[in-house]
């Protein structure tokens, strides 16, 4: 080693040490490693998957509620359940927000005195005039104009499924039912992994990512990006996500391969660390100065630090090479990705808007590989964003709220930076949940229960051919009766009659992933044909 810099050898040393130790580890075990070129196919055009994952179990009810005048089905069963929770059947002002935008403050549909629990119940978007007997609860009116738009569709009582079942299969004990039913974990895993019924497996995209090894030019990006951590949805048995923090990509303090004369120094130190030779400004490391790892897991250490590094090089450097100005602005005729503030709102509290960043972060990725930014040849990309604090119990009038609020905003700045980018048609996002929430209330609040609607947005409006069938409902509203006909019990635990295997087929097959993949992706799918082929399990989302 050489070395010619006015710093001192050891305080060189100490400074890389401690940056390696205290900035990068927590990071680098994160990052996917490299995927040896396959039998990856080749499509010619880019398409993106986007999972909003719900963390802790959306109340499904009081966000798409049921206002037909139906006894089993419509308001009156969904009002008895839970009196002091409904949301009232009071159809809310109609604002166009691509001809204009919201009023903030008290001119929100939904404002009811500042009080965020006010405004939870005050009313709804009614989408009657699509055909559509529910409304989306009145602090979403984003998410109403996204299904007005054809922009948005939604899936009715949905859920983990080995196969269908009814309440008389579940009463008498011959359901074959999930694993651990109502239970956070089990759940989250069961709907990320395909495998309902089963603790087993692999992320249902990282098996994707595994049959697809060399995707996107062999790019250390790879196929999945998480913005919420090592999600079982995207692991898989030989592939990783790539996971990043949002808004923009996380930094490593004081290493840069392409910085000034100090970090290039500790890059090559980092990377002799992790088994590379390496030369800096100051500072080269040959073969005989590496560090060569005999142990197995030392190299494979060494190599993920070593691509952590490759990973964020390449992320940075293109990141803040590329700006995105954009012309579009929010609800509120807010800079677009700007998260409003609780008076704007009309709350009196305000959101903590995760999800919206992350959101920008991934509309900025999807037009930066869309562009061949990262390099030539991307094709398909998987995001994972995350939204938590569900799990509402006895806080739901003021914690759902504003997690819907954020959700709704956030959607409709994501589908408005796709539409100005030019890739609308380009990307699917799709809505899970750990499960649904029972119809009966808790004090103020609801319990874990099963089936659940989500939420698929995406396409341009159109809906052609590949593209997303909006503007509409799949699935119907289950029976809303306590103990009636798709209760589990007599809470109102409502039984799912879609997988989600069903929505996650359909969407995969609109990303590319054969038939013969799918099978064995979602190894209950077969459960749920109507017809002599696997495809009629799936749900009939895209024209």
């Amino acid at each position: 080693m050489t070395r010619s810099s006015s710093s001192t050898r050891r305080e060189f040393l100490r400074r890389a040490g401690a940056l390696a130790a205290g900035a990068f580890l927590p990071q680098v075990r994160n990052f996917s490693m490299a995927s040896m070129p396959g039998g990856m196919p080749q499509f010619g055009d880019y398409k993106a998957v986007v999972c909003i994952y719900l963390y802790g179990g959306n109340d499904p009810h009081n966000m798409l509620v049921p206002i037909s005048s139906d006894a089993d089905r419509g308001y009156a069963p969904y009002e008895a359940a839970r009196p002091a929770l409904a949301v009232a059947q009071n159809p809310l002002s109609f604002q166009d927000l691509r001809s204009g935008s919201l009023t903030p403050g008290s001119g929100n549909p939904y404002y009811d005195q500042g009080q965020i629990a006010l405004a939870y119940r005050k009313g709804v978007h009614s989408l009657q005039a699509q055909g559509i007997d529910y409304g989306l609860n009145g602090v979403m009116p984003e998410m109403a104009q996204l299904i007005r738009d054809q922009r948005a569709s939604a899936v009715l009582n949905l859920g983990t499924l080995v196969r269908p079942t009814t309440r008389a299969e579940i009463l008498n004990g011959t359901a074959d039912l999930p694993l651990f039913l109502f239970a956070h974990d089990h759940q989250q895993r069961q709907l990320q992994t395909g495998h309902a019924g089963s603790l087993a497996g692999n992320g249902w995209a990282g098996q994707i990512a595994d049959d697809w090894l060399g995707i996107n030019g062999g790019s250390p990006l790879g196929l999945s990006i998480s913005y919420s951590g090592n999600d079982p949805m995207l692991v898989g048995r030989k592939t990783f996500p790539v996971v990043l923090a949002a808004p923009n990509p996380p930094a490593f303090d004081g290493i840069a391969v392409s910085g000034d004369e100090e970090e290039r120094d500790r890059a090559a130190l980092f990377q002799a660390m992790a088994g590379q030779s390496a030369q800096g400004q100051n500072v080269q490391f040959g073969p005989g100065s590496v560090v060569g790892a005999k142990d197995p897991f030392q190299r494979i250490f060494g190599e993920t630090e070593r691509r952590a590094l490759e990973t964020y090089e390449l992320v940075k450097s293109v990141w803040d090479a590329n700006r995105i100005n954009y012309q579009s602005r929010g609800s509120y005729g807010e800079p677009l990705f700007q998260v409003p503030n609780a008076n704007t709102l009309g709350f009196n509290l305000g959101l903590r808007g995760n999800l919206i960043k992350q959101l920008e972060a991934v509309a900025k990725m999807v037009h930066l590989a869309s562009s061949d930014k990262f390099g030539p040849g991307f094709e398909r990309q998987v995001f994972f964003v995350e939204l938590g604090g569900w799990d509402t119990h006895q806080q739901q009038s003021t914690i759902h709220p504003a997690i819907l609020r954020e959700l709704s905003l956030a959607v409709w700045k994501f589908q408005l930076a796709l539409e100005e980018l030019g890739h609308a048609d380009k990307v699917t996002s799709f809505t899970m949940s750990d499960f649904g929430r029972t119809l009966t209330q808790n004090q103020d609040g609801t319990d874990h229960a099963w089936g659940s609607h989500q939420l698929v947005i995406g396409g341009d409006g159109v809906g052609g051919v590949g593209q997303l069938r909006g503007g509409l409902s799949f699935g119907e509203m289950p029976s809303l009766v306590l103990a009636g006909e798709d209760d589990y019990e007599a809470q109102g635990r409502l039984i799912p009659k879609i997988s989600q295997d069903q929505v996650n087929a359909a969407i995969c097959d609109w990303f590319g992933v054969t038939e013969t993949a799918l099978g064995g992706i979602f190894p209950n799918l077969s459960n749920f044909q109507t017809g002599s082929d696997l495809r009629s399990a799936y749900l009939d989302l895209f024209g």
